[in-house]
C-alpha cells in the first residue's frame, strides 16, 4: 500500500476488500465468518449503554486542514499531502 500511495495509485487504497481486512483476518484466527461482526457488537453494545455515542470516532478536528493533518498523522500525510509548501 505505501509502494502503491507514492506511486500515486490512490486506488489501492479506496479498494472494496481493504474495507473488510479487519473481519478477513478475525476469519482467519476464528475460522469464523461471523465472529468479528460478534465480537463488534459485544464491544459496542457496552460502550452504547454508557452513553457512549456509537458513531463517535474519538476527538474531531478538520481533516482538511493540511497543517492539522501534518501534526497528527505525519506518515499518512507525507504520502499523500503534495503542495508547495512542503
Amino acid at each position: 500500500m505505501i509502494d502503491a500511495a507514492r506511486a500515486h495509485h490512490d486506488e489501492a487504497i479506496f479498494d472494496e476488500d481493504a474495507n473488510y481486512a479487519a473481519s478477513y483476518a478475525f476469519e482467519r484466527l476464528t475460522g469464523d465468518d461471523h465472529a468479528f461482526y460478534e465480537a463488534w457488537d459485544a464491544y459496542k453494545s457496552p460502550r452504547e449503554k454508557h452513553g457512549q455515542d456509537a458513531d463517535n470516532m474519538g476527538e474531531d478536528f478538520d481533516f482538511d486542514d493540511p497543517e492539522e493533518m501534518r501534526r497528527r498523522l505525519p506518515r499518512l500525510s507525507a504520502l499523500y499531502l503534495r503542495d508547495a509548501g512542503h
